[in-house]
């Protein structure tokens, strides 16, 4: 669905401003630019000489629509999507499998680690739900009416990743397709809306050459023949008088 794939692009645009990419300054959460699309963070991408990098990772995942009433048209409904942040404190780790070098959420750490990832956690959701730097996000967003943020890790032996998984479960716009060409919206609004350059613009230019017009054959007459008993019946207009 492309209302959803817009709406996880714009919330990276959010999170991470292009204007404060370009400034240095500005960046609404302790992540800064490392607000990853559809990833996790790399180890060439950790803070160099920090004991953790704070990080955002953005997901779409379980995507709904549903269709509106018995009568309506199965072609826009009412949709909903779940968009997922992830929130960590990475650091760099070596993967027991291979051997090499890797990325992963920093375990069991302490409580200074555990309020900067609250407050990592907290300042992502802020961002969506109510910063004007969500405007454009919140031009799909129609409504969150429920929010989960899980910890991660196994409790059970003691082991605690300083990870917080964040669903966010959104009402959002269908998408509307016409015959013309490009991208249908609310996907065209949001294109329009975010900043040159960006990395969610960049994206969705690439994305609109792929939706061309559609053709329809056109209707030129309609024509109306009139029967009376299995015989054509007098044309309109032609009766003796």
């Amino acid at each position: 669905m492309l209302a959803a794939a817009a709406l996880r692009l714009a919330a990276i645009e959010a999170l991470c401003p292009t204007a404060a990419i370009d400034s240095g300054e500005g960046f609404p959460t302790l992540a800064l630019h490392r607000v990853y699309d559809s990833r996790a963070i790399s180890s060439a991408e950790l803070e160099a000489g920090s004991p953790f990098t704070p990080t955002l990772s953005v997901f779409t995942e379980d995507t709904r629509i549903e269709r509106r009433g018995a009568g309506a048209t199965s072609a826009i409904g009412n949709a909903s999507t779940d968009l997922v942040v992830v929130a960590e404190l990475a650091e760099l780790a070596r993967d027991e499998a291979n051997g090499n070098l890797d990325t992963d959420a920093v375990i069991n750490g302490d409580a200074e680690m555990r309020i900067v990832l609250e407050a990592l956690t907290a300042q992502a959701r802020s961002v969506l739900v109510r910063q004007p730097a969500g405007d454009a996000f919140r031009r799909i967003m129609k409504a969150a009416p429920l929010v989960r943020i899980e910890p991660f890790g196994l409790p059970q032996y003691g082991v605690r990743f300083m990870r917080n998984v964040m669903t966010f479960t959104f009402e959002i716009a269908d998408d509307k397709f016409t015959d013309a060409a490009g991208l249908p919206e609310p996907m065209a609004s949001v294109a329009a809306a975010l900043p040159d350059g960006s990395y969610a613009k960049q994206r969705l230019a690439q994305l609109a050459a792929a939706f061309s017009a559609t053709a329809r054959e056109q209707l030129e007459a309609i024509g109306i023949t009139v029967t009376a008993n299995d015989a054509p019946a007098m044309p309109f207009g032609s009766a003796e008088p």
